[in-house]
Parts: C-alpha cells; structure tokens; sequence
C-alpha cells in the first residue's frame, strides 16, 4: 500500500462519482433545470447545461492530473455546499439535482455532509501527482472507506425518515 496507490484510487472513485452525477444530470435536462428552479438557481437553464460540463471537466482531470480535479472538485464541492447550506437556511426544501433527476427527496443536512465526505476524497487524491500504477490493498482501502461511509449516510437517511 503505497499513499500515492491510495490517492489515485481517490481520484478514480471520485472521478466516478463526478460521472455519475454529470451523465444523470445531463440525461434529463428538464428535469435537472427543474429542480434547478426549484431551488431558487438563477439561470436555471443556464445551469443544468454548464454544470454537466464542468463536472465532466473535473473528472477529465482527476483521472489525469490527479491534484488538478482534486482541488477543481474542492473548489466545486465548496461551491455546492455553500448554496445547499443557504438554501437549507432560507427554508427551501426541494430536490437536490445533485445527482441528476434519480432524486426526489428534499434537500437535507444529509447532503451537506455527503459533500464534507466528498471533500475529504479529494483532499486524499491530492496525495498522488499523476496516475499512478494501484496495488489491490489500495483499492481495498479506499473501496472499504466509502462503503462504510456511504452506508452510514444512508442509514442516517432511513433513521431520519422514519
């Protein structure tokens, strides 16, 4: 295990996340544009339609120039947080769009920290300065740690709807 192996594992997990969320999102422009408006986002149209391309943007990059995406997806993942957390202030409750129209409870303080979580991968993938060649125990490791987190968000999520 090597903390290089480990940052690159970061940014190919978090590089699919990124995909995952621009591909969704870029499936169902109107619904995205949709959830959009719903949270009050000037120029939704604008919006649904860059935001797609600036992730796919980020993803291009952690898979090569792995400390390039991991502070592109910082500043993005800051960006995201900061207007979730106003909007969850000014009392809006509306879809996230966060990973396209696949969503369709209200916004929560459980998104907040899916993006902390989010954060904390990139600031790992910065450990590594290129692709680099991953051994199985890095993988294991970093796969372990977003299993654990990711099913600890949606036990929180079931707990809270309950």
């Amino acid at each position: 295990m090597s903390s290089t192996g480990v940052g690159y594992v970061a940014a190919v997990a978090l590089a699919a996340i990124f995909a995952i969320a621009a591909v969704a999102k870029l499936r169902n422009l109107s619904a995205t544009e949709r959830d959009f408006v719903g949270l009050g986002l000037p120029r939704a149209s604008f919006f649904a339609r860059f935001i797609p391309l600036a992730e796919l943007s980020i993803v291009a990059l952690l898979l090569i120039v792995p400390p390039a995406g991991a502070i592109a997806a910082l500043v993005s993942l800051a960006f995201f947080t900061t207007f979730l957390i106003g909007r969850l202030r000014a009392g809006v409750r509306a879809p996230c769009a966060c990973f396209g129209s696949s969503r369709a409870q209200p916004i929560s303080v459980r998104d907040v920290v899916r993006n902390l979580l989010l954060m904390g991968l990139a600031v790992v993938s910065l450990a590594t300065d290129r692709p680099t060649k991953i051994s199985v125990l890095d993988a294991v490791v970093v796969l372990a740690v977003l299993l654990i987190a990711g099913g600890a968000l949606h036990l929180a999520g079931r707990v809270r709807s309950q």
